[in-house]
Protein backbone atom coordinates (compact mmCIF):
# COMPACT_ATOMS: atom_id res chain seq x y z
CA UNK A 1 0.00 0.00 0.00
CA UNK A 2 2.72 2.78 1.00
CA UNK A 3 5.06 1.67 -2.10
CA UNK A 4 2.04 2.34 -4.30
CA UNK A 5 1.37 5.80 -2.94
CA UNK A 6 4.92 6.82 -3.38
CA UNK A 7 4.87 6.01 -6.72
CA UNK A 8 1.92 7.71 -7.64
CA UNK A 9 3.37 10.65 -5.49
CA UNK A 10 6.45 10.91 -7.97
CA UNK A 11 4.27 10.45 -11.06
CA UNK A 12 2.15 13.32 -9.99
CA UNK A 13 5.55 15.74 -9.04
CA UNK A 14 7.24 14.40 -12.47
CA UNK A 15 3.89 15.48 -13.94
CA UNK A 16 3.82 19.09 -12.65
CA UNK A 17 7.18 19.61 -13.56
CA UNK A 18 6.47 18.69 -16.93
CA UNK A 19 3.89 20.87 -16.75
CA UNK A 20 5.65 23.75 -15.49
CA UNK A 21 8.28 23.29 -17.95
CA UNK A 22 5.45 23.48 -21.27
CA UNK A 23 4.12 26.03 -19.98
CA UNK A 24 7.13 28.58 -19.37
CA UNK A 25 8.40 27.19 -22.67
CA UNK A 26 5.29 28.14 -24.45
CA UNK A 27 3.71 30.98 -22.68
CA UNK A 28 6.46 32.96 -21.02
CA UNK A 29 8.61 35.62 -22.56
CA UNK A 30 7.90 38.44 -24.98
CA UNK A 31 7.69 40.66 -27.96
CA UNK A 32 11.35 41.54 -29.25
CA UNK A 33 12.68 45.69 -28.78
CA UNK A 34 13.92 46.99 -31.56
CA UNK A 35 15.40 50.14 -32.31
CA UNK A 36 15.28 52.03 -35.64
CA UNK A 37 19.12 53.86 -36.02
CA UNK A 38 19.71 56.75 -38.48
CA UNK A 39 20.37 55.60 -42.49
CA UNK A 40 23.01 56.70 -44.73
CA UNK A 41 21.92 57.67 -48.15
CA UNK A 42 24.34 58.48 -50.76
CA UNK A 43 24.31 60.30 -54.35
CA UNK A 44 24.66 56.75 -56.08
CA UNK A 45 21.18 55.78 -55.63
CA UNK A 46 22.33 53.29 -52.34
CA UNK A 47 21.69 53.79 -48.71
CA UNK A 48 22.58 51.29 -45.47
CA UNK A 49 19.52 51.11 -43.06
CA UNK A 50 20.22 51.13 -39.66
CA UNK A 51 18.68 48.74 -36.41
CA UNK A 52 19.44 47.06 -33.39
CA UNK A 53 17.25 44.56 -31.21
CA UNK A 54 17.87 45.73 -27.93
CA UNK A 55 15.92 42.58 -26.35
CA UNK A 56 14.94 39.48 -28.03
CA UNK A 57 12.44 39.20 -25.52
CA UNK A 58 13.26 35.88 -24.37
CA UNK A 59 12.50 33.86 -27.23
CA UNK A 60 14.98 33.34 -30.40
CA UNK A 61 14.51 35.48 -33.20
CA UNK A 62 13.21 33.89 -36.48
CA UNK A 63 13.07 36.65 -38.72
CA UNK A 64 14.46 40.55 -38.52
CA UNK A 65 15.16 43.49 -41.03
CA UNK A 66 13.52 46.46 -42.12
CA UNK A 67 9.88 47.73 -43.56
CA UNK A 68 10.23 50.02 -45.95
CA UNK A 69 9.26 52.74 -48.55
CA UNK A 70 8.20 55.93 -50.20
CA UNK A 71 5.31 57.07 -47.86
CA UNK A 72 4.79 56.30 -44.52
CA UNK A 73 2.56 52.94 -44.90
CA UNK A 74 6.16 51.54 -46.09
CA UNK A 75 4.98 48.34 -47.87
CA UNK A 76 8.73 46.81 -48.59
CA UNK A 77 10.63 44.49 -46.74
CA UNK A 78 14.16 44.16 -46.16
CA UNK A 79 15.60 41.04 -44.72
CA UNK A 80 18.67 40.69 -42.88
CA UNK A 81 20.13 37.24 -43.16
CA UNK A 82 22.97 37.27 -40.64
CA UNK A 83 22.30 35.75 -37.21
CA UNK A 84 20.97 38.45 -35.13
CA UNK A 85 23.00 39.43 -31.54
CA UNK A 86 21.30 41.23 -28.97
CA UNK A 87 22.56 44.58 -28.60
CA UNK A 88 24.63 44.89 -31.70
CA UNK A 89 23.29 47.18 -34.34
CA UNK A 90 22.42 45.37 -38.08
CA UNK A 91 22.41 46.84 -41.53
CA UNK A 92 20.71 46.02 -44.45
CA UNK A 93 21.56 47.49 -47.90
CA UNK A 94 18.95 49.02 -50.16
CA UNK A 95 19.66 50.44 -53.87
CA UNK A 96 17.92 51.66 -56.99
CA UNK A 97 16.72 54.89 -54.86
CA UNK A 98 15.69 58.04 -56.59
CA UNK A 99 17.99 60.77 -55.92
CA UNK A 100 15.77 63.85 -54.12
CA UNK A 101 13.06 61.17 -53.21
CA UNK A 102 12.16 60.58 -49.48
CA UNK A 103 11.83 57.21 -47.97
CA UNK A 104 10.55 55.55 -44.84
CA UNK A 105 12.03 53.03 -43.18
CA UNK A 106 11.73 50.40 -39.23
CA UNK A 107 13.45 48.35 -38.22
CA UNK A 108 11.55 44.96 -37.14
CA UNK A 109 12.13 41.57 -35.38
CA UNK A 110 9.95 38.70 -35.09
CA UNK A 111 10.11 35.57 -32.67
CA UNK A 112 7.70 32.80 -31.36
CA UNK A 113 5.48 35.93 -29.23
CA UNK A 114 5.05 38.15 -32.16
CA UNK A 115 6.92 40.99 -33.40
CA UNK A 116 8.85 43.87 -32.41
CA UNK A 117 8.83 47.38 -34.21
CA UNK A 118 10.98 50.78 -33.99
CA UNK A 119 10.08 54.10 -34.71
CA UNK A 120 9.46 54.83 -38.34
CA UNK A 121 12.26 57.21 -39.45
CA UNK A 122 12.96 59.02 -42.83
CA UNK A 123 16.25 59.41 -44.98
CA UNK A 124 16.19 61.43 -48.21
CA UNK A 125 18.65 60.69 -51.38
CA UNK A 126 21.24 63.08 -52.01
CA UNK A 127 21.16 64.76 -55.52
CA UNK A 128 24.71 64.68 -57.23
CA UNK A 129 24.48 68.11 -57.92
CA UNK A 130 26.80 69.79 -60.38
CA UNK A 131 28.64 72.92 -59.60
CA UNK A 132 27.27 76.33 -59.90
CA UNK A 133 29.34 78.56 -61.55
CA UNK A 134 30.16 82.74 -61.08
CA UNK A 135 31.53 84.78 -63.63
CA UNK A 136 32.27 87.93 -61.66
CA UNK A 137 33.86 89.63 -64.57
CA UNK A 138 33.07 91.15 -66.71
CA UNK A 139 29.49 91.54 -67.26
CA UNK A 140 27.28 89.68 -69.54
CA UNK A 141 26.79 91.69 -72.66
CA UNK A 142 29.71 93.96 -72.45
CA UNK A 143 30.99 95.93 -75.53
CA UNK A 144 34.49 96.79 -76.19
CA UNK A 145 36.77 97.85 -79.46
CA UNK A 146 39.03 94.88 -80.96
CA UNK A 147 42.26 95.11 -79.28
CA UNK A 148 41.40 95.67 -75.61
CA UNK A 149 42.31 93.32 -72.94
CA UNK A 150 38.82 91.89 -71.21
CA UNK A 151 40.02 90.57 -67.51
CA UNK A 152 37.47 87.23 -66.58
CA UNK A 153 37.52 85.66 -63.31
CA UNK A 154 35.41 82.86 -62.12
CA UNK A 155 34.66 80.56 -59.52
CA UNK A 156 32.53 77.33 -58.83
CA UNK A 157 31.19 75.68 -55.37
CA UNK A 158 30.01 72.15 -55.24
CA UNK A 159 29.05 69.70 -52.70
CA UNK A 160 32.27 68.32 -53.41
CA UNK A 161 35.48 69.36 -54.55
CA UNK A 162 35.41 71.15 -57.82
CA UNK A 163 38.35 69.73 -60.01
CA UNK A 164 38.61 71.29 -62.68
CA UNK A 165 37.35 74.56 -64.66
CA UNK A 166 38.01 75.74 -68.42
CA UNK A 167 37.38 79.17 -70.77
CA UNK A 168 35.90 78.44 -74.51
CA UNK A 169 35.38 81.45 -76.64
CA UNK A 170 33.05 80.70 -79.70
CA UNK A 171 33.52 76.77 -77.95
CA UNK A 172 37.18 76.80 -78.58
CA UNK A 173 39.29 76.23 -75.94
CA UNK A 174 41.24 79.52 -73.71
CA UNK A 175 42.51 78.44 -70.56
CA UNK A 176 42.01 75.69 -68.13
CA UNK A 177 43.21 75.62 -64.31
CA UNK A 178 42.72 72.97 -61.62
CA UNK A 179 40.37 74.00 -58.91
CA UNK A 180 37.40 76.22 -57.96
CA UNK A 181 38.94 79.22 -59.75
CA UNK A 182 39.71 80.99 -62.93
CA UNK A 183 41.27 84.21 -64.53
CA UNK A 184 42.62 85.01 -67.75
CA UNK A 185 43.23 88.05 -70.00
CA UNK A 186 41.89 87.62 -73.34
CA UNK A 187 43.00 90.10 -75.49
CA UNK A 188 41.25 91.02 -78.13
CA UNK A 189 44.06 91.88 -80.99
CA UNK A 190 43.97 90.68 -84.39
CA UNK A 191 40.25 89.04 -83.82
CA UNK A 192 37.64 90.17 -85.78
CA UNK A 193 34.91 92.50 -84.93
CA UNK A 194 31.37 90.25 -84.12
CA UNK A 195 29.74 88.45 -80.77
CA UNK A 196 31.69 86.27 -78.79
CA UNK A 197 30.22 83.91 -76.86
CA UNK A 198 32.56 82.95 -73.04
CA UNK A 199 31.68 79.92 -71.89
CA UNK A 200 33.47 79.13 -68.00
CA UNK A 201 32.38 75.28 -66.98
CA UNK A 202 33.59 73.66 -64.07
CA UNK A 203 33.35 69.84 -63.37
CA UNK A 204 33.51 68.36 -60.22
CA UNK A 205 34.67 64.47 -61.38
CA UNK A 206 30.62 63.13 -61.89
CA UNK A 207 29.32 66.05 -63.20
CA UNK A 208 29.69 69.49 -65.37
CA UNK A 209 28.26 72.75 -65.13
CA UNK A 210 29.11 76.29 -67.29
CA UNK A 211 27.98 79.80 -67.35
CA UNK A 212 28.06 81.63 -70.48
CA UNK A 213 28.16 85.22 -71.44
CA UNK A 214 28.31 87.29 -74.38
CA UNK A 215 30.91 89.86 -75.36
CA UNK A 216 30.76 92.70 -78.72
CA UNK A 217 33.79 93.35 -79.92
CA UNK A 218 33.44 96.25 -82.34
CA UNK A 219 35.99 98.03 -84.90
CA UNK A 220 38.48 100.01 -83.06
CA UNK A 221 37.76 103.97 -84.81
CA UNK A 222 40.21 105.51 -86.59
CA UNK A 223 41.56 108.21 -84.04
CA UNK A 224 43.14 111.57 -85.65
CA UNK A 225 45.76 113.26 -84.35
CA UNK A 226 44.56 112.30 -80.77
CA UNK A 227 47.70 113.30 -79.05
CA UNK A 228 50.33 116.16 -78.65
CA UNK A 229 53.83 115.89 -78.56
CA UNK A 230 54.65 115.43 -74.87
CA UNK A 231 56.81 118.96 -75.51
CA UNK A 232 54.59 121.83 -76.87
CA UNK A 233 54.70 125.03 -77.37
CA UNK A 234 52.94 127.58 -75.25
CA UNK A 235 51.70 130.35 -76.99
CA UNK A 236 51.63 133.85 -74.94
CA UNK A 237 47.99 135.56 -75.66
CA UNK A 238 48.57 138.83 -76.98
CA UNK A 239 46.24 142.01 -76.99
CA UNK A 240 46.26 145.24 -79.19
CA UNK A 241 44.13 147.90 -76.67
CA UNK A 242 44.20 150.90 -76.76
CA UNK A 243 45.60 151.65 -73.41
CA UNK A 244 49.47 150.76 -72.89
CA UNK A 245 50.03 147.18 -71.96
CA UNK A 246 51.21 146.40 -68.53
CA UNK A 247 53.96 143.94 -67.68
CA UNK A 248 53.51 144.19 -63.66
CA UNK A 249 51.06 145.19 -61.24
CA UNK A 250 52.53 148.35 -60.02
CA UNK A 251 51.90 149.29 -64.04
CA UNK A 252 48.23 148.45 -64.14
CA UNK A 253 45.76 151.49 -64.58
CA UNK A 254 44.07 150.89 -61.32
CA UNK A 255 41.50 153.79 -62.17
CA UNK A 256 40.47 151.50 -64.50
CA UNK A 257 41.34 148.06 -62.58
CA UNK A 258 40.70 149.56 -59.34
CA UNK A 259 40.16 145.86 -57.53
CA UNK A 260 43.88 143.65 -56.43
CA UNK A 261 43.11 139.53 -55.88
CA UNK A 262 44.76 137.86 -53.51
CA UNK A 263 48.60 136.73 -53.99
CA UNK A 264 47.72 133.08 -54.93
CA UNK A 265 50.97 131.61 -54.25
CA UNK A 266 53.76 131.34 -57.32
CA UNK A 267 51.33 132.37 -59.85
CA UNK A 268 50.61 135.84 -58.47
CA UNK A 269 47.76 138.51 -58.40
CA UNK A 270 46.34 140.69 -60.70
CA UNK A 271 43.95 143.82 -60.60
CA UNK A 272 40.62 143.58 -61.92
CA UNK A 273 37.33 145.01 -62.13
CA UNK A 274 33.80 143.31 -61.53
CA UNK A 275 31.34 143.28 -64.62
CA UNK A 276 28.14 141.45 -64.01
CA UNK A 277 26.81 138.03 -63.26
CA UNK A 278 29.48 137.38 -61.22
CA UNK A 279 32.05 137.99 -63.82
CA UNK A 280 35.69 140.12 -63.82
CA UNK A 281 37.60 141.55 -65.71
CA UNK A 282 41.40 141.25 -65.81
CA UNK A 283 44.28 143.73 -66.08
CA UNK A 284 45.46 142.84 -70.19
CA UNK A 285 48.91 143.23 -69.52
CA UNK A 286 48.92 140.59 -66.34
CA UNK A 287 47.20 137.98 -69.08
CA UNK A 288 49.82 139.02 -71.77
CA UNK A 289 52.63 138.54 -69.22
CA UNK A 290 50.89 135.38 -67.47
CA UNK A 291 48.28 133.59 -69.27
CA UNK A 292 49.55 130.77 -72.04
CA UNK A 293 47.75 128.95 -74.57
CA UNK A 294 48.41 125.13 -74.47
CA UNK A 295 47.26 121.81 -76.42
CA UNK A 296 45.74 119.03 -74.31
CA UNK A 297 47.26 115.51 -74.76
CA UNK A 298 44.75 113.40 -75.63
CA UNK A 299 41.93 115.70 -76.23
CA UNK A 300 43.77 117.49 -78.78
CA UNK A 301 41.83 120.74 -77.52
CA UNK A 302 43.40 124.34 -77.10
CA UNK A 303 43.29 125.63 -73.94
CA UNK A 304 44.63 129.00 -71.86
CA UNK A 305 46.08 128.07 -68.74
CA UNK A 306 49.10 129.91 -66.53
CA UNK A 307 52.39 130.21 -68.05
CA UNK A 308 53.56 128.25 -64.61
CA UNK A 309 50.95 125.57 -64.73
CA UNK A 310 51.26 124.37 -68.23
CA UNK A 311 53.53 121.57 -67.35
CA UNK A 312 50.88 120.17 -64.95
CA UNK A 313 48.60 119.93 -67.54
CA UNK A 314 50.33 118.75 -69.74
CA UNK A 315 51.51 116.23 -67.75
CA UNK A 316 48.09 115.64 -66.30
CA UNK A 317 46.86 114.84 -69.93
CA UNK A 318 50.02 112.39 -70.89
CA UNK A 319 48.47 110.54 -68.26
CA UNK A 320 45.30 110.38 -69.76
CA UNK A 321 46.59 109.94 -72.98
CA UNK A 322 48.76 107.08 -72.52
CA UNK A 323 46.95 105.47 -69.56
CA UNK A 324 44.47 102.87 -68.73
CA UNK A 325 42.36 101.18 -65.75
CA UNK A 326 40.32 98.29 -65.52
CA UNK A 327 36.55 98.58 -64.74
CA UNK A 328 34.26 95.45 -64.29
CA UNK A 329 36.67 93.36 -65.84
CA UNK A 330 37.08 95.26 -68.88
CA UNK A 331 40.69 97.74 -69.38
CA UNK A 332 39.19 101.00 -71.13
CA UNK A 333 41.89 104.04 -71.41
CA UNK A 334 41.92 106.93 -68.84
CA UNK A 335 40.70 109.82 -72.13
CA UNK A 336 37.68 107.52 -72.76
CA UNK A 337 36.54 108.45 -68.99
CA UNK A 338 36.12 111.79 -69.52
CA UNK A 339 32.88 113.02 -71.31
CA UNK A 340 33.10 117.14 -71.04
CA UNK A 341 35.79 119.51 -69.70
CA UNK A 342 35.36 123.21 -68.74
CA UNK A 343 37.56 126.05 -67.97
CA UNK A 344 40.39 126.35 -67.53
CA UNK A 345 41.13 130.31 -67.63
CA UNK A 346 38.00 131.90 -66.51
CA UNK A 347 37.73 135.31 -65.03
CA UNK A 348 35.29 135.04 -62.11
CA UNK A 349 34.12 134.54 -58.79
CA UNK A 350 33.19 130.88 -56.77
CA UNK A 351 30.24 129.98 -58.31
CA UNK A 352 29.79 133.41 -60.35
CA UNK A 353 28.92 135.25 -56.91
CA UNK A 354 30.23 138.64 -56.53
CA UNK A 355 29.91 138.13 -52.99
CA UNK A 356 32.39 135.28 -52.74
CA UNK A 357 36.25 135.59 -53.31
CA UNK A 358 37.95 135.08 -56.75
CA UNK A 359 37.90 131.54 -58.32
CA UNK A 360 40.99 129.83 -59.06
CA UNK A 361 40.10 129.80 -62.97
CA UNK A 362 40.92 133.18 -62.47
CA UNK A 363 44.36 132.47 -62.46
CA UNK A 364 44.29 129.78 -65.35
CA UNK A 365 45.38 127.07 -62.57
CA UNK A 366 41.76 125.23 -62.63
CA UNK A 367 39.79 122.53 -64.78
CA UNK A 368 36.91 120.53 -64.31
CA UNK A 369 36.23 117.45 -65.53
CA UNK A 370 32.66 115.55 -65.78
CA UNK A 371 30.83 118.75 -64.74
CA UNK A 372 27.30 117.49 -65.07
CA UNK A 373 27.05 114.89 -62.29
CA UNK A 374 30.44 115.97 -60.40
CA UNK A 375 29.21 118.94 -58.04
CA UNK A 376 29.10 116.55 -55.23
CA UNK A 377 31.26 114.52 -52.66
CA UNK A 378 32.39 110.86 -54.35
CA UNK A 379 32.70 107.93 -51.87
CA UNK A 380 35.97 105.90 -52.64
CA UNK A 381 34.38 103.06 -50.94
CA UNK A 382 31.14 102.87 -52.69
CA UNK A 383 32.00 104.34 -56.16
CA UNK A 384 35.42 103.02 -56.97
CA UNK A 385 35.05 103.05 -60.55
CA UNK A 386 34.10 106.85 -60.58
CA UNK A 387 36.02 108.46 -63.73
CA UNK A 388 36.88 111.32 -61.71
CA UNK A 389 38.31 109.23 -58.35
CA UNK A 390 40.29 107.15 -61.15
CA UNK A 391 41.29 110.73 -63.25
CA UNK A 392 42.47 111.59 -59.26
CA UNK A 393 44.82 109.01 -58.95
CA UNK A 394 46.09 108.25 -61.71
CA UNK A 395 46.62 111.29 -63.72
CA UNK A 396 46.42 114.91 -61.61
CA UNK A 397 47.30 113.69 -58.43
CA UNK A 398 50.67 112.72 -60.27
CA UNK A 399 50.64 115.95 -61.92
CA UNK A 400 50.54 117.97 -58.99
CA UNK A 401 46.56 119.04 -58.40
CA UNK A 402 44.40 118.97 -55.64
CA UNK A 403 40.94 117.58 -55.97
CA UNK A 404 37.86 119.71 -54.84
CA UNK A 405 36.64 116.48 -53.58
CA UNK A 406 36.66 117.11 -50.03
CA UNK A 407 34.67 120.20 -50.32
CA UNK A 408 32.15 118.39 -52.57
CA UNK A 409 33.41 119.08 -55.87
CA UNK A 410 34.47 116.54 -57.36
CA UNK A 411 34.32 118.11 -61.18
CA UNK A 412 36.79 120.35 -59.98
CA UNK A 413 41.10 119.77 -60.01
CA UNK A 414 43.52 122.70 -59.19
CA UNK A 415 47.02 124.06 -58.40
CA UNK A 416 47.73 125.45 -55.35
CA UNK A 417 51.28 126.63 -55.34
Amino acid sequence: MNKRLSWSLVIAVLGFFIAFSIFTSVYRGDKPTVVTAEALAEETGNASLNGQISDPGGKEITLYGFEWGNTPSLGEEAICQDSPDENKSFIVSINDLQPGTTYYFQAFAVNSKGSGYGDIKTFTVPIDAAPTVTISSPEDNLSIFSGEIVKIAAEAADDKKVESMGLYVNDSSAASVEGDALTYDWDTSGISPGEYVLKVSADDGTQEESKLITVLVEEKPEVINLAANDQQPVIKETYTESIPVSRSVEATDTYKYPNLSKVQGSFGQFYYRDTSGGRIEIDPGWIAENIVTITLPGLNRKVQVHKDAADNFIAAFNYIKNGTTWINGKQVSLLSLIDSMDGTFVTRHVNWDSARGLSNHSWGIAIDINADDHYRYVDPNTEPYDPNLILWEKAFKPAGFSWGNSYSDSMHFELLY
